[in-house]
């Protein structure tokens, strides 16, 4: 039992800990999205899916030639090590992201993750074999356990400590360990069996035959756990950032009431009372959650998410067949979690044009509980019994659908047109009096990225972050060449409606960097910034530092003013902001150039990556606030402005501060909590 369980343990851990590890790894090649890692999701679960699919598949070979074929499996991914992602799968476009992405994991990591996630159902359907009468289903608490535990492991202890390159060298090094231990087991199960013992008919298997709504109902559950899963990170990760710190609290969270579930620590009755008010909690959230603390969103969808979870993943454990029919059953949960997975990171972008999926799956979960417990002839609500009962709770179905559907159709009356991609969903507001009042808006869930004034006569003027006496605003309109009558090229990453090209001028040149086609569609389709500009304007599609460099190595002129503005609001894509990428930008600008970065956030203080940034780089920063002004449409912002002193007469008068007070990131190493506020 205990080499068994070692195994399963290192196994779990292992692969959970590829998961961050890998996705980290990658980020900076697809914009910093927070679909990289729903991908990337997505891209395990169908794996596991594959590997509990070979468990199931290779018993029916008996134990002796099951043993043999997963050693030479085994030997085989070793020939793929160490798992360090190609810089030949680094994408060229943003067109098809989801599909690069799949690639690049297939060839990267797909062979070692295919034998870690066969190792469940092989060491437990072998226990059960070679241990008659013992539960193999402890195994897969202690699965979990070690899965979970990786998980933590990684933002506390391997992400503040490893470079990304040394965590997939250790990690590989690890795999070989588990390969050896894993490979041992193995040739001890093909010497000691005899083709008597191993074959899948030896004795006829107890208890009843799993039927198929049995296995429907354990796809179905493990699905709706598995969806919802991925709509909360998504949920999470799109108002804040996407870094494996706030990747791994869903997913742990997710894992222990895998735990608890099959340590036998669920109560229907407890759980379902406490799924509806979760429910409710929830609901309250989505009709108007944006006004509250993001702290406070995070504990809701994140306690609402355990619940849910609990509930699915009890009632699987409730329905857990006979250890015979383990494999299948296994099975059938991996196929729920990959739908599940599918469901959100595929179809909900190519079906939904808005973030749907949250309250489709918490809804789902509840209606699949009811058929559960209409099912159960140990229930005494069983087959429609107490009639009472079931009209109460079919109210209750009926008042939460209501809750979270309202909300849309009220909203509906505003949005003048909504898109969703693999980067998110963008939406066009007319905006009623009030906060932004009479003007269109442009937001990426909450955090506005740009806004225009709807009265003609006040459509041209800047708005928002980029109003006068903005950073921006004065990096420009302050800069020499401009004072001395003298035209500029300005470079921007970020688009949001394209509110700075309102401060070009005649004979000047602007070029937007923007990862999602989708938001110059709709800058130029609702709003006028790019059209009525006095400056010529290009936009180019892509990351913003992956498409700088190719610029740059195809011999594009350089900046007199570079503007980083893609994480205004709450997300930051890490990877624009490190040693390496001011690198890039500061190879793009003129040697009279400057650098400005949109610092605005009220979880993170940006201030302190820049100035390390800019000490690292031997140049100064000097910081610009703005109040916000209602009147003049005008949102607070704070900007960095970073050059050589002779650059912009703000940076004359600016001494650099104490390292000591700075941070540096690299796209090797950076730390998320240590910027918190």
């Amino acid at each position: 039992m205990r080499s068994f369980a070692a195994v399963t343990f290192l196994s779990a851990f292992l692969l959970f800990l590829v998961q961050p590890l890998f996705a980290r790894a990658v980020l900076p090649w697809f914009g910093g999205a927070p679909s990289v890692w729903t991908t990337s999701l997505l891209f395990y679960q169908t794996v596991l899916l594959a590997g509990y699919g070979y468990g199931h598949w290779s018993a029916r070979l008996g134990l002796r030639r099951q043993a043999a074929l997963t050693l030479l499996l085994l030997a085989t991914t070793l020939l793929l090590l160490p798992i360090t992602p190609s810089e030949a799968w680094k994408p060229e476009s943003s067109q098809a992201p989801t599909l690069q992405l799949l690639g690049l994991l297939t060839v990267s990591v797909g062979g070692p993750y295919l034998m870690l996630a066969s190792t469940a159902p092989l060491l437990h359907d072998w226990f059960a074999r070679t241990a008659p009468g013992r539960s193999p289903y402890r195994l897969y608490a202690v699965s979990n356990i070690g899965s979970l535990l990786a998980l933590v492991a990684y933002p506390v202890a391997v992400e503040p400590l490893l470079g990304v390159r040394l965590q997939g060298l250790a990690w590989s090094v690890a795999y070989a360990a588990f390969v050896v231990a894993l490979g041992t087991i193995a040739w001890h199960v093909h010497r000691g069996a005899t083709d008597s013992e191993s074959a899948l008919a030896m004795g006829a298997p107890s208890g009843r035959l799993p039927s198929a709504r049995d296995i429907a109902v354990w796809v179905a559950f493990a699905a709706c756990g598995s969806g919802l899963l991925l709509a909360i990170t998504n949920h999470i990760t799109m108002d804040i950032a996407s870094v494996p710190l706030l990747w791994v609290l869903p997913l742990g969270l997710y894992l222990v009431t895998y735990v608890l579930a099959f340590a036998g620590r669920y109560r229907r009755e407890t759980w379902g009372a406490l799924l509806i008010l979760a429910l409710l909690a929830m609901s309250l959230l989505w009709r108007g959650g944006f006004a509250l603390p993001i702290t406070v969103q995070i504990g809701v969808g994140s306690l609402t998410l355990f619940i849910t979870c609990m509930v699915c993943h009890g009632e699987l454990a409730r329905s857990a067949p006979d250890p015979r029919h383990l494999t299948g059953f296994y099975l059938s949960m991996a196929a729920g979690g990959a739908l599940g997975g599918l469901s959100v990171a595929v179809l909900a972008p190519l079906v939904f044009s808005d973030f749907v999926e949250l309250p489709v799956f918490l809804l789902a979960s509840y209606l699949v509980l009811l058929l559960a417990i209409f099912r159960d002839r140990e229930s005494s609500l069983a087959g429609g019994r107490v009639r009472i009962a079931w009209a109460v709770l079919a109210l209750v179905f009926v008042g939460l659908l209501s809750a979270y559907v309202a909300p849309g159709l009220r909203a509906s009356g505003t949005t003048v047109e909504t898109a969703r991609s693999f980067f998110g969903v963008l939406r066009v507001e007319d905006r009623p009096p009030g906060l932004m009042r009479e003007m269109r808006v442009l937001r990426h869930g909450r955090i506005f990225h740009g806004a225009q004034f709807l009265d003609p006569d006040r459509r041209g003027g800047p708005t928002a972050y980029f109003s006068a006496g903005s950073g921006v605003a004065r990096a420009i309109t302050e800069h020499p060449r401009r004072l001395a009558g003298q035209r500029l090229r300005i470079g921007v990453i970020g688009l949001g409606v394209g509110t700075l090209a309102s401060w070009g001028e005649e004979g000047d040149e602007i070029l937007f960097y923007e990862l999602d086609p989708d938001a110059e569609r709709l800058a130029r389709r609702h709003f006028t910034f790019l059209e009525e500009s006095s400056a010529a304007v290009t936009v180019s599609i892509g990351d913003g530092r992956l498409a700088l460099e190719r610029d740059l190595s195809g011999g594009s002129p350089r900046f007199d003013v570079l503007v980083v503005d893609a994480f205004s609001g709450d997300a930051v894509p890490v990877h624009l902001l490190t040693r390496e990428a001011m690198s890039v930008y500061t190879e793009g600008l003129r040697a009279s150039g400057v650098l400005v970065f949109q610092i605005t956030n009220r979880h993170l203080d940006l201030e302190r990556v820049v100035r390390g940034l800019a000490t690292d780089a031997g140049l100064r920063a000097v910081r610009v606030d703005q109040e916000a002004g209602q009147t003049e449409g005008r949102l607070a912002s704070s900007w960095m402005i970073v050059g050589a002193p002779q650059s912009h007469v703000l940076l004359e008068r600016e001494s650099v501060r104490a390292r000591s007070e700075s941070v540096l990131w690299t796209d090797d190493f950076s730390n998320l909590l240590g910027v918190l506020r």
